[in-house]
């Protein structure tokens, strides 16, 4: 970094520190309310914490355990949904056995817990990071889970329809395989207001303003993601999720950047290594 912009940087902003102007609202962010009150999320406490690990800070002599006598023969560092999961599954094979969760959070869940907040009045829930969760199947190991944890999909209460247009029926997920399922093609499609596509898979695509080589990658995709175990394999942890999608679905880079990442943020986590392959409406 140039000396000088910073030197001038330091000069502007007079007697700050670098501590105040890392301040911990801009980590901890907003809370919610009730038993949420201190829901934040990743706060700046655990931020500082992971700094410490990576400095050896808590390697000497001056920090050492707290006897507490106790003894399990399973201990889980997190309480997020793999880490619950994890328990769940030691606890199946031995019931016998004892399990401690490790969970430095106010409320257990991680990514999969969900945040109360009084907005103008109103009180709103709202999801921490996971924005739904696939309904089980009866009998399936997760309508377990679900149940073990203390979550009763069939009590969640759906909005009324009150359209004239078709209802459409509540799915297992929003994955880019399910029907019925709507594309809105829009201007970056040449597409002036919008058209939706609906059922495109049904369709065979027909219809949609797209090349010819394009809706053939997508309807490859579509036919290989449908099949039973087919978006998860060992090669996934040694490589990008559009690696894969290139290798495994025989998908472009083209077509990869145009309908699986919306925007510069990645929300798919094409860039990262193994993500779930899901892709949502068409950008417009």
């Amino acid at each position: 970094m140039n000396s000088t912009l910073l030197g001038s940087g330091g000069t502007l902003l007079g007697s700050l520190t670098p501590r105040q102007l890392l301040a911990k609202e801009d980590w901890t962010g907003y809370a919610g309310v009730g038993d949420y009150a201190r829901s934040n999320g990743n706060t700046y406490e655990i931020v500082q914490a992971g700094h410490q690990i990576r400095d050896h800070f808590f390697a000497g002599t001056g920090h050492r355990p707290t006897e507490t006598n106790e003894t399990f023969d399973c201990v889980v560092v997190g309480g997020g949904i793999s880490g619950l999961a994890a328990a769940l599954l030691f606890q199946r094979r031995n019931p016998k056995l004892s399990c401690l969760i490790l969970e430095n959070h106010p409320i257990f869940g991680g990514e999969a817990k969900r945040n109360e907040f009084i907005v103008d009045g109103q009180h709103l829930a709202a999801p921490q990071g996971s924005d739904h969760f696939s309904t089980p199947a009866a009998g399936s190991f997760f309508a377990e889970y679900y149940h073990r944890i203390g979550v009763d999909p069939s009590a969640f209460e759906y909005q009324g329809w009150d359209s004239s247009s078709p209802e459409i029926p509540v799915g297992r997920s929003f994955e880019f395989i399910q029907n019925p399922y709507g594309f809105f093609f829009g201007a970056k499609f040449g597409q002036r207001p919008g058209m939706w596509l609906i059922d495109p898979w049904v369709k065979q695509l027909a219809g949609a303003p797209l090349a010819e080589a394009t809706r053939a990658e997508l309807l490859q995709y579509q036919k290989i993601h449908s099949e039973p175990g087919a978006s998860r394999t060992p090669e996934m942890d040694s490589m990008t999720m559009e690696t894969f999608m290139m290798k495994h679905y025989g998908l472009s880079h083209e077509t990869i950047r145009t309908f699986f990442t919306p925007g510069p943020g990645d929300p798919y986590g094409i860039g990262q290594m193994y993500s779930q392959p899901i892709a949502g409406v068409v950008a417009s």
